[in-house]
């Protein structure tokens, strides 16, 4: 059962898989061959031949539309999955009962199954002629793996469904789309690139740094102790871990509270019995990669009031497009800040918000300019971990006053701590924003 919960990690995960196969044409051997997400990108990769793959810009459009399609269909999926998770576990608690509790169980076991099961999924009739003359310890673990498989398989099946009704229009959405979007992208292009200080601004934004020659990885050895069983029945365990697998959970964890217990399977923190397996080496040797000096996560605020209107907010858009395709393609997390009489923000880190930019982009507050609400926020944000050190870059026409002292104080301290303030000011309206951000280029 592949695991759709954590709806952002997944899409990074297939964001990865879509740039190592366009680069490779190959799928990577550390995805799962029985997810039906990545066998499908793979099917619109390949069954696409109007799309020029050899162009930048049609591989960034088709990357875009799947990975928004994608994030649609892990919305329903993650609630597939819980509900299944909930079945798992009552499944999970009358497997592990013992014989006592299994006859306590037992009424509401069968009629679960009597209204949820068909007798093909499910043998139920088969199993209580059974318990008549075998042993019933064996009837009840086939029982239970009969029951398991069956909800597996049929969250699975609704799953292949439910990308099966939606993929048609997806693809006849994304083929209308796709030339519209190539026009204007490459209309961003021309017109970013008639201005230098924006090519500029591209180019420097992030602190780009090569790596040291002198950085080197680290070889981490971890050596497993051997178990002392010699029972080759089963896979040895030698030792306690966290993760998710039901049939390995220790028996204490079903105790606790419903809400918690599941908190805690989908981040993967119950504890189960684990075993390297007794063919698996007992040196585990990995290579930890030294941090790098790299580029840098942006905080881009856009100035929405009624003074940028027309000319300014369209070089605006263009410039705040073009960084974000940087972005992504560099795989820098991208925090957006629209502001005027009030903020409005959109964490472009989180894959699944990109095919949420559009609508941010045009659903904007115009009026009067509120610059310190703008500046609280950016301090706001490089305060979380994603965005530490961050380049904090504001377009605007800067007709606005300058920040209470207290701001420029935080504003002079995250300075100290490596962040850079810049500016790009559309208009040349008078401010003395030049002792405050480190630099500004003017349009």
């Amino acid at each position: 059962m592949i695991d759709y919960t954590d709806i952002d990690a997944k899409l990074e995960e297939y964001s990865d898989v879509f740039d190592f196969y366009m680069d490779k044409e190959e799928i990577p051997e550390t995805s799962s061959p029985e997810d039906i997400l990545i066998g499908y990108m793979k099917d619109v990769i390949d069954n696409n031949p109007q799309v020029d793959f050899t162009d930048p810009l049609w591989v960034e459009i088709m990357k875009d539309n799947i990975i928004s399609y994608f994030a649609r269909l892990l919305e329903i999926y993650r609630e597939l999955q819980l509900e299944a998770m909930k079945e798992l576990a009552f499944i999970q608690s009358f497997q592990i009962a013992g014989i006592e509790q299994k006859r306590e169980m037992w009424k509401d076991v069968i009629k679960h199954i009597e209204d949820n099961y068909s007798k093909f999924e499910v043998n139920l009739p088969g199993y209580v002629e059974q318990f008549k003359t075998e042993n019933r310890d064996a009837i009840f673990q086939s029982l239970t793996n009969d029951w398991k498989d069956s909800c597996i398989s049929r969250l699975e099946t609704k799953e292949l469904q439910v990308l099966q009704r939606s993929k048609r229009d997806f693809e006849l959405s994304s083929q209308r789309a796709g030339t519209q979007d190539y026009e204007e992208r490459k209309k961003v292009e021309k017109f970013v690139f008639h201005y230098p200080q924006l090519k500029e601004i591209i180019e420097m934004i992030g602190r780009e740094q090569k790596s040291s020659k002198e950085e080197m990885d680290k070889v981490i050895y971890k050596f497993m102790p051997t178990s002392v069983s010699r029972n080759h029945c089963v896979e040895e365990i030698d030792r306690v871990s966290l993760g998710n697998n039901l049939e390995r959970v220790m028996p204490v964890e079903f105790a606790m509270p419903e809400d918690m217990f599941f908190k805690k399977y989908l981040t993967k923190g119950l504890q189960e019995l684990s075993s390297p397996g007794k063919d698996k080496p007992k040196k585990i040797e990995s290579t930890q990669k030294d941090p790098r000096l790299n580029k840098g996560p942006i905080i881009v605020s856009v100035d929405t009031s009624g003074s940028m209107d027309g000319r300014p907010l369209q070089i605006a858009f263009s410039l705040l497009r073009q960084l974000i395709k940087t972005a992504k393609s560099q795989k820098r997390p991208c925090f957006l800040i629209t502001y005027s009489v009030r903020a409005k923000s959109i964490d472009l880190a989180k894959p699944q918000n990109w095919g949420r930019l559009e609508n941010f982009l045009t659903e904007f507050y115009s009026g009067g300019t509120d610059g310190e609400e703008m500046f609280k926020q950016s301090l706001e944000v490089l305060n979380k971990g994603t965005y530490e050190m961050a380049d904090v870059l504001i377009i605007s026409d800067l007709q606005f006053p300058e920040p209470i002292t207290e701001t420029q104080e935080k504003i002079e301290k995250e300075k100290t701590l490596g962040t850079k303030f810049y500016a790009l000011q559309i208009g040349k309206w008078k401010h003395s924003y030049d002792k405050i951000l480190d630099k500004i280029w003017v349009i």
